[in-house]
């Protein structure tokens, strides 16, 4: 039995010391990282302000404004990489999660609409404000959105959004109807550098940085299958 009890101690210690090594990397990562692709950022937020000084068509300066503004909000989570990979903490300001939610949308519309996916919106009116890290809890419900538009491009047609308040907290419910979890996945949902995609660019990270950024503020993420099919992510943030 003892030799039993020391081999579990060992094996949590060896667990545990990987995760502490993966995020080291991440730290040593996020400089190179930030670096080159803030070089690629200044590229596309100077071409755009160029034509936007030389262009006069209403519909594409309209475009050129959503380009700009894009990299603009880029720049700025990049810039907060670093901090996010070290645990660093961030400025705070009170803001209402509807409004974070909708813009994190906005960025991802698109998508859906081309592939004439639907987005329910369904946002209480009583959700007060509380005192966020804007982008971090921006880019939080972007991760989520687009993995729900990634499960229901495999299979499925809908994303529901939803805010409400419930026993003194807010929830933001998202549900899709797409390919929903593998049992590898389940296993290992918040694994910093585990992904089941193979994009290159698709590092494992997304999840395991939300769950991060919810933590952060003393919220709490979890992720289910739906009855018939897809994913539910909940994300609970305590109110102030």
């Amino acid at each position: 039995m003892k030799d039993d009890s020391r081999a579990n101690t060992s094996s949590r210690m060896i667990a545990q010391l990987v995760a502490c090594q993966k995020l080291v990397l991440l730290g040593r990562l996020s400089s190179n990282i930030t670096h080159e692709v803030n070089n690629h950022l200044t590229g596309v937020t100077g071409y755009a302000q160029l034509l936007l000084a030389q262009e006069r068509a209403q519909a594409v300066a309209r475009e050129l404004e959503m380009i700009n503004s894009s990299a603009n909000k880029c720049q700025k989570l990049v810039a907060d990489f670093k901090r996010i990979a070290h645990f660093g903490n961030r400025e705070r300001e009170y803001d209402n999660i509807n409004f974070i939610i909708r813009a994190s949308v906005e960025l991802l519309r698109n998508q859906f609409v081309k592939k004439s996916f639907e987005i329910i919106e369904n946002y209480s009116p009583d959700i007060p404000p509380v005192e966020v890290d804007t982008p971090g809890l921006g880019q939080a419900f972007l991760n989520i959105i687009q993995n729900a538009f990634e499960a229901i491009e495999e299979k499925g047609t809908r994303l529901a959004i939803t805010t409400l308040e419930e026993k003194g907290g807010l929830v933001a419910m998202f549900e899709d109807d797409g390919a929903g979890l593998t049992e590898e996945a389940r296993k290992h949902l918040f694994t910093p550098f585990f992904t089941t995609k193979t994009r290159p660019w698709c590092l494992g990270l997304g999840l395991a940085a939300t769950k991060m950024l919810v933590e952060s503020h003393n919220g709490s993420i979890e992720i289910k299958d739906r009855p018939g099919g897809g994913t539910c992510v909940r994300v609970i943030l305590p109110c102030q």
